[in-house]
């Protein structure tokens, strides 16, 4: 078993709702889960009836949207919202102050499975973004949203790579496959809306490798374990992807976990 990290301010509260209330309802046995949070976040009582382990680590990035920290100079890169990234590093290496193998999850995974084997004797996990080439340059051949770390190593050389990276942490993450034992999610885990719209196949076909069995929601003919994307937004191709998942959604109990949200 590993521990699970996350971040979460009281911008993404409803993400992280869905991510603790869907974990426990496909998982018997709970992992522990580190919590980099603001202040707010921390007295709430989030109902998880795991370990959860909370740090305050996020105060100074409230209120603050994506596009106005890109626009403000960092203390650490060169943008608020670079040091808002590499705050997954720092939260691994809290995390492996008491565990040795960690899955970092953006809050907004959806889960809607249990969580993925991930075999003992590897020391980086990675998920591969599955889109075509053109756009796999610009954003990096892998998802900083999704990433396994079982080697204490992983979060300093993350740091590091990101300083030279073309696309913040996300790009980094290429240097890193270089200089552990990679694991790579196969592509039923952190499904988002870019494998379906920026795919290297039409999003036509993309659709027809989605099915159920048993009520099951499959791709490619295996469970699908869990989705990357936000329920409230006013993005379009988050939306068009929301719906799409929603029609294949016959879990009555996983229904009543998104019903909040939706």
């Amino acid at each position: 078993m590993y521990a699970l990290a996350t971040l979460a301010n009281t911008n993404s509260l409803d993400d992280l709702k869905v991510f603790l209330n869907t974990l426990q309802l496909f998982n018997n046995t709970l992992p522990d889960i580190y919590l980099y949070c603001d202040t707010y976040i921390d007295i709430l009582n989030l109902n998880y009836k795991g370990n959860l382990f909370k740090k305050i680590a996020l105060d100074e990035y409230n209120n603050l949207t994506r596009q106005m920290m890109e626009k403000t100079k960092g203390k650490y890169f060169k943008t608020k919202w670079e040091d808002f990234m590499c705050e997954k590093m720092n939260l691994l290496e809290w995390a492996h102050e008491t565990c040795d193998r960690v899955l970092f999850c953006d809050s907004d995974i959806c889960f809607m499975g249990p969580l993925p084997e991930i075999p003992d004797n590897f020391e980086l996990g990675l998920s591969r973004h599955e889109i075509r080439n053109i756009d796999e340059i610009k954003f990096g051949k892998f998802n900083g949203g999704f990433v396994f770390s079982g080697s204490k190593q992983v979060a300093d050389l993350w740091r590091k790579a990101t300083y030279n990276s073309r696309y913040f942490e996300q790009a980094a993450l290429e240097d890193l496959e270089k200089h552990f034992k990679t694991y790579y999610f196969p592509i039923q885990n952190n499904y988002g809306w870019w494998r379906l719209l920026q795919g290297k196949d039409s999003i036509e076909n993309l659709k027809n490798k989605w099915s159920l069995k048993d009520n099951i929601i499959c791709v490619d003919n295996k469970p699908l374990l869990s989705i990357h994307t936000h329920f409230n937004t006013n993005d379009y191709a988050t939306n068009y992807f929301n719906n799409f998942v929603k029609t294949f959604i016959k879990n009555d109990e996983l229904k009543k976990v998104l019903l909040f949200s939706a």
